[in-house]
Order: C-alpha cells, then sequence, then structure tokens
C-alpha cells in the first residue's frame, strides 16, 4: 500500500514548519535529530521543539541551534552527497539545493557556481532541506502532496522558485512573508502534486507553527498521512465495539495498593486497566487510572473503584474500537487482519509456565 503524506500550507510553509509537523505527527525529535546528525556526519547543533498555541490551536514549533556557517551552497551539497542518507533521501535533498540555487542566481544574475548564500548559509537550512526528507522517510512516507502555497510577500527567490515549478499559488497577506524559498524550494522537490488532498485512511496528524501571529488565521503548517485509498485498494473490513472509558486521577494513595485494584477489576470484567504517571496540581506527583469496560459492567467496576481506593471523581465516556477477530488457544492467541498474515502472540503464563519447566530463558519462548 502507498502511505501518503498531505500539507495544507493555507497559512504558508518553511523549513522549520514542515520538521515541526512531522514531530507533532509523531516523529521523534531525539531519533530523528541523531540520524541526521550520524548520517550527514554533522554536530555541533540541536533541534529545539516547543508546544504553542496560534489562535487556539496547538502546534510544536521549531528552532535548529548552531552557529555553523557554509561559505557556499556547494558546500552544503557535498556534504549532504558525502552522508549516509538513502538514495531517495539523498536525492530529494539535493534537488530542493538546486531549486535554492537556481532561483538565487536567477535573482543576483549570476551563474549557479558564483551564488553566495547570505541568509542562507547557517546550518538550519542544511538541516531543513535534509531533516524534511529525512523526517518524512523515516514516516515511511511514499508520496507528498501539498495545497496551494499561500506566499503573503514573497522574497523574490520564492517566486522564482513556483513560477520554475509551475506551482500553484495564492496570497491573503501581502505585508507577511507566508511561505520561505527554503520551504518552498522543498515542497517543490518533494510534491507529487499541489492541489486537494487525494483519498486516504488518516494515521496521523500533525501541526508546525511558523513565526508570525496573524489576525485571521492560525499560523500553522498542517500535515495529515494515511494510506491511499485509490480504486484498486480495497478498504479494510475490520468489526468495531462500543465501550466506556473510566478514568481517575489519584495523588494520595498508597501505591502497594494498585496491583490489587487492578486484579478486582479485570475480576469483574474490565476489557484493560493500566496506570499512567501525571504531575497534579500544586506540582504533587500522581496516577491516572484508566479502565476499559462494557457498559453492563460499568456500575460494578465505579463502585469498586470508589470502594478502593482514594478518588473523589470517576470520568465517564463512549468509545468505539476497531477489534481484530482472534482466536485463544492454549498457549497462543491470533488475530486475523484482513488482507495480511496473522499476527501470532504466547500466552504470557503458560510461556512463563514453560520457561520454567524447561529451564530455558522465557525471551526463547516468547512468540
Amino acid at each position: 500500500m502507498v502511505k501518503i503524506a498531505y500539507f495544507n500550507s493555507s497559512s504558508g510553509i518553511a523549513g522549520d514548519m514542515i520538521l515541526a509537523s512531522c514531530i507533532s505527527a509523531g516523529l521523534s525529535r531525539e531519533v530523528l535529530e541523531k540520524n541526521l546528525k550520524d548520517k550527514l556526519r554533522l554536530d555541533g547543533w540541536s533541534l529545539e521543539v516547543k508546544e504553542v498555541t496560534k489562535k487556539h490551536f496547538p502546534a510544536l514549533s521549531l528552532n535548529v541551534s548552531g552557529r555553523i556557517k557554509f561559505g557556499t551552497p556547494g558546500k552544503m551539497k557535498s556534504i549532504i552527497a558525502a552522508s549516509s542518507l538513502s538514495g531517495p533521501v539523498k536525492t530529494s535533498s539535493l534537488k530542493a539545493m538546486d531549486i535554492l540555487v537556481n532561483a538565487e542566481a536567477k535573482v543576483h544574475r549570476l551563474p549557479p557556481d558564483k551564488i553566495h548564500f547570505h541568509e542562507l548559509n547557517s546550518i538550519d537550512t542544511l538541516v531543513d532541506i535534509a531533516g524534511s526528507s529525512l523526517a518524512l522517510d523515516m514516516l515511511g512516507i511514499n508520496e507528498v502532496y501539498s495545497s496551494p502555497l499561500n506566499l503573503g510577500k514573497p522574497a523574490p527567490a520564492t517566486v522564482e522558485i513556483v513560477k520554475a515549478g509551475n506551482v500553484p499559488v495564492y496570497s491573503t497577506n501581502p505585508r507577511v512573508e507566508m511561505t520561505t524559498p527554503t520551504g518552498a524550494a522543498i515542497i517543490s522537490a518533494i510534491a507529487k502534486s499541489f492541489g486537494g488532498m487525494p483519498p486516504i485512511r488518516v494515521e496521523s496528524s500533525g501541526s508546525g507553527a511558523g513565526t508570525f501571529e496573524f489576525d485571521d488565521i492560525p499560523n500553522i503548517l498542517g500535515l495529515i498521512t494515511g494510506q491511499s485509498l485509490e480504486k484498486n485498494v480495497p478498504p479494510l473490513q475490520i468489526p468495531t465495539d462500543e465501550v466506556k472509558v473510566l478514568e481517575t486521577n489519584i495523588d494520595d494513595m498508597d501505591p502497594r495498593i494498585y496491583p490489587y485494584v487492578m486484579d478486582k477489576l479485570f475480576g469483574l470484567g474490565a476489557r484493560d486497566v493500566w496506570l499512567s504517571q501525571v504531575i497534579m496540581k500544586k506540582g504533587r506527583p500522581g496516577t491516572v487510572l484508566s479502565v476499559i469496560c462494557t457498559k453492563d459492567k460499568e456500575k460494578d467496576i465505579v463502585n469498586t473503584i470508589f470502594r478502593e481506593t482514594t478518588t473523589l471523581g470517576i470520568r465517564s465516556y463512549p468509545c468505539s474500537r476497531h477489534v481484530l477477530k482472534r482466536e485463544t488457544g492454549a498457549d497462543k492467541k491470533t488475530a486475523f487482519v484482513p488482507g495480511s498474515k496473522p499476527k501470532v502472540k504466547s500466552e504470557y503464563e503458560k510461556a512463563r509456565e514453560q520457561a520454567v519447566q524447561l529451564k530455558k530463558p522465557l525471551k526463547n519462548i516468547l512468540l
């Protein structure tokens, strides 16, 4: 199947916004940074990410911290060319560099090999370009699409890029640069087409924040990823069921009680029970007790939580689940995925018994 990434560029696009949206969509900042440093063989910089709000919409903003400067675009290209980036990532990164260099050459009326970046000669340009291609590759993206670009007040190089790439554009703000040359170069290099979002089954989404605050729209680059839903790709037929999710925050209970409570809840028919660590009001560490159960079990489970814990309130809300058909045997359970191989996992308690009886490592028995 084909995994697609679609960028909503209605607030413009920039290299840092692309990276931030990929991280917001689930990519680890730490893993991305380490991979990029290792593959470029270039240290002395870091990715700084923070949570922000744009017109009440949460997003991530990203900054490349580092003082590395490059004398020429050729130096950046040589680093990419000599890197251990995969072939497709290296190709798209070099293509974006060429697009950017050619646009600057056109603006300054110089041959491409005579161009010297001024504002674009720092480490963040290299990281934005190579990092964007690598990030999408790490997310498993096969094809990239984008909406038409909102340019705002474009730099001359941005105009040259969209003109050369025949990229559809418009502007809603003549006072602020909304699409940067680097952002335009990257998306021109990687996008298969510009327009509406192709039909997909959504898997993740992210929002990368820009620098400016606009009066009318949130300054956010939206990213949606998912599997293609072309006519020759039938949708998965996975049954659903309706359950209740119960949650309560506790910060004043002896932690030795939790395993006892969990066992009682499972005994009452809870589908799942888990604990999450949180920081509560006044900086106190706390625990979120969460339970999935069917509606008919809710009353007994709620009464037990009140009786066995120190909580004063329990949240309850309905939830739909996509549930694979499964079979449970004596020592393993099998889940059936439409169109794919079944998933087979050991029953833990049975595997543990076998490890003890056979005097073998548990890791060699578990499936």
